[in-house]
């Protein structure tokens, strides 16, 4: 696992887009609406899965202890990854839970809904990306769905299953299916190459469609 993500670090998130809709798989990017919260932000590892779901119900003062159980699930390099369902009336993630989830060995999240705390995450180097910002805190607006966790979440309209492959740069987020990651690897790895090797051809001065009779813009 280690090697495989030393691999796709070299690479970027366009390059694995394009080799997933080569490779004829379903789409693996999601939507533009979701980005990095802090410049520079990136995000490498493999997917652990939960789920908020709106609730007036006061916050489980058990919800750490029962957080981390469920943590310690999560697979070596994980990405923690959540579905808010769709709702943007409060932060999925703040600088309490950032720190929990750094000290547990957590690479990073991706949040389909706002989070907030942006100064103190920004401080601690937390890469998030997520759909927005808020001030308001879960409590009495949301809840963890722990029957949902380590299962199959959406997240930008996209399925994530426990173990994909997340990887967020700059261009926004790609998630690779488990099954799939080397086979995209290999791909995308060919796409760098044969762009590298256009934009040398163009710098040697030749002409485009010359270049396109050896080889194909990819």
């Amino acid at each position: 696992m280690e090697f495989i993500l030393n691999e796709y670090s070299r690479l970027y998130t366009c390059a694995v887009s394009d080799a997933i809709d080569e490779l004829g798989f379903e789409p693996g990017y999601i939507d533009a609406g979701i980005k990095p919260m802090w410049p520079g932000a990136r995000l490498l590892g493999f997917a652990g899965t939960m789920k908020m779901i709106p609730t007036k119900e006061p916050l489980d003062r058990n919800i750490i202890a029962r957080l981390v159980k469920f943590i310690r699930k999560a697979p070596k390099f994980p990405i923690i990854c959540v579905d808010m369902s769709n709702q943007m009336i409060a932060a999925g993630l703040g600088q309490s839970t950032s720190r929990i989830l750094m000290k547990l060995g957590f690479k990073g999240a991706l949040v389909d809904g706002p989070i907030r705390d942006l100064a103190q995450v920004i401080d601690l180097g937390f890469p998030i990306f997520a759909r927005g910002r808020i001030s308001s805190s879960i409590r009495g607006r949301m809840v963890v769905d722990l029957d949902s966790t380590m299962k199959s979440i959406q997240c930008g309209e996209r399925t994530i299953n426990p173990g994909d492959l997340v990887f967020g740069d700059i261009n926004g987020v790609v998630i690779v299916k488990s099954e799939i990651i080397e086979k995209v690897l290999k791909k995308a790895k060919e796409i760098i190459s044969t762009d590298e090797w256009w934009f040398e051809q163009l710098e040697k001065g030749r002409e485009p469609t010359d270049i396109e009779k050896d080889k194909p813009l990819p």
